[in-house]
């Protein structure tokens, strides 16, 4: 038989008592609170190397432990600097996770300044009893320069006109950027560069046009394309000084230094349908009287801003325009300090003393002009008797044969060589007058006269030489010695004595001929 504690029967009411309180106080105790285990996991940053103002994406892995017993609405993730605890990025309206279950959150951000960016990445959420869930882990991203480097310098700015400003960009990330394009704030000049390599630089051209002068800031604005594709922009600004506007454009002339200069001269002036005058003849004569026709002038830009469509032009003493000589087209554009020098050719000016050069230009003031006048003395024909060869027969007849030279830079007309009638001599037939017509500078034509002497008293013979010069008669005498009559026979032609005594006296008859028509002209 098997035995049997026994106990009292008061006792055992008291142990009863006794069990049935613990088993009620097991039953009715407090409940457990429910467990949400969250953690951060798997965070990556894309671009991996991610430049200063360009956008980047920070992406983590939310993971709800298996060993949590309830739900987990997650309500936010932040990306936060960790410095000063501004809120660089967020992701809203995340939805639930259930135990073991796993959430890729990403979150876009900008980081305006290159360097270590110390990060911290916060997610957000409650339980399934409402109850608060927050977890964080730290993040540390390097950021580089992502803004292409713009250097700028300019020799001087100019207030109102467009001053070269030349502009170095550089790029300074790792990978190119593509679509850059720089432009001057304020205004419409801009150059565009399609790629620029990692570590690359380019120069490229610009102009500014301040306003005002005095201290200012030139800003030049960048627009680009990252590597991962977003358009940003960007800006530089640098402290200037703006000078001011002052034209000081100036005139000079001077005779031709070569053919080559000539030649050219003679094209433009084609070109552009001005220069008259005639054919030159051969020979150093005919050179000389082209050379002189002919003069260098230079347009020189002493200002401090460049000066466009600059256009020459001559006047004469009025102040008439000489088409003849024709418009010159000098340049398009002449900068500070440089100058251009064009030949011009006089020859079709005419008979004026003075050619007023006139040099027309584009100021940002507007159109403006510098003017020089130039001592020319004219563009004249001018008629010479030469080489007078004179035969006196003893029965008183004169032969006169000779050239009508052209010693001028300038055509003579209709000339006409005629023997002027005196108390000794009379013109005689065949030959009273000879018409030479056109003779051309550097150029000479002969000519044959008749007369009849009373060498009882007679010395010389007077020659009339008539001629036109640009529309003007001119008329002009000069006296040739008869030769000594010989007795028993005929009188030779004129002695070489004679002869050299015939060519002084016209050059000072020519002499003063050509002052008397400058003083007609004055």
């Amino acid at each position: 038989m098997r035995s049997r504690l026994s106990l009292p029967r008061p006792l055992r009411a008291v142990a009863f008592s006794l069990l049935l309180a613990v088993s009620l106080a097991a039953a009715v105790g407090p409940a457990a609170g429910a467990d949400a285990r969250l953690a951060l996991t798997d965070t990556t940053v894309t671009p991996a190397t991610p430049t200063a103002g360009a956008p980047m994406t920070v992406e983590t892995t939310l993971r709800l432990s298996g060993g949590s017993d309830t739900l987990m609405t997650v309500e936010e993730v932040r990306v936060v600097n960790d410095s000063d605890g501004e809120v660089l990025g967020t992701a809203t309206g995340l939805g639930r996770l259930s135990p073991g279950e796993t959430l890729d959150v990403p979150v876009t951000v900008t980081i305006d300044d290159p360097g270590t960016a110390e990060l911290r990445l916060v997610a957000l959420g409650s339980d399934g009893e409402g109850q608060s869930v927050e977890a964080s882990r730290p993040l540390t991203v390097g950021v580089e320069r992502g803004a292409p480097q713009v250097e700028f310098e300019s020799d001087g700015l100019v207030a109102g006109a467009e001053t070269p400003v030349e502009a170095t960009v550089s790029n300074p990330t790792t990978a190119p950027l593509r679509g850059i394009e720089v432009r001057v704030a304020g205004g419409e000049s801009r150059a565009t560069i399609p790629n620029l390599a990692a570590g690359a630089s380019q120069t490229v051209n610009l102009t500014a046009a301040p306003a005002e002068s005095g201290a200012s800031t030139l800003s030049l604005s960048t627009v680009y394309t990252t590597p991962n594709g977003v358009r940003q922009r960007a800006s530089t600004n640098e402290s200037v000084t703006v000078e001011p506007h002052r034209a000081d454009v100036d005139l000079r002339t001077a005779r031709p230094q070569s053919d080559d200069s000539q030649q050219q001269a003679g094209d433009i002036t084609g070109l552009l349908g001005g220069g008259g005058g005639s054919a030159l003849q051969s020979g150093s004569d005919g050179d000389d009287q082209a050379t002189a026709a002919r003069v260098d002038v230079t347009v020189t830009n002493f200002g401090n801003a460049a000066v466009d469509d600059v256009v020459l032009t001559a006047e004469d003493g009025d102040g008439a325009r000489l088409g003849s000589v024709g418009r010159f087209a000098v340049t398009d554009t002449l900068a500070p300090g440089e100058e251009t020098t064009v030949t011009v050719d006089l020859s079709g000016a005419g008979a004026v003393d003075d050619v007023r050069f006139v040099a027309a230009y584009e100021t940002p003031e507007g159109r403006n002009e510098t003017a020089l006048v130039y001592g020319y003395g004219g563009s004249r024909g001018e008629a010479s008797v030469t080489g007078v060869d004179v035969t006196l027969t003893d029965g008183g007849r004169v032969t006169i044969d000779g050239n009508l030279g052209n010693t001028g830079n300038g055509p003579v007309e209709s000339a006409v060589v005629a023997v002027q009638p005196t108390d000794g001599v009379q013109p005689a037939y065949p030959q009273r007058d000879y018409f030479v017509g056109t003779v051309e500078q550097s150029a000479f034509a002969p000519f044959e006269l008749t007369a009849q002497a009373n060498t009882d008293n007679a010395t010389e013979v007077t020659l009339q030489v008539r001629y036109s010069v640009d529309g003007e008669e001119l008329t002009d005498t000069v006296t040739v010695p008869l030769p000594p009559a010989e007795s028993g026979g005929d009188g030779g032609p004129l002695s070489l004595g004679a002869t050299v005594a015939v060519v002084l006296g016209l050059a000072g008859v020519a002499a003063g001929s050509v002052y008397a028509v400058r003083y007609r002209n004055r």
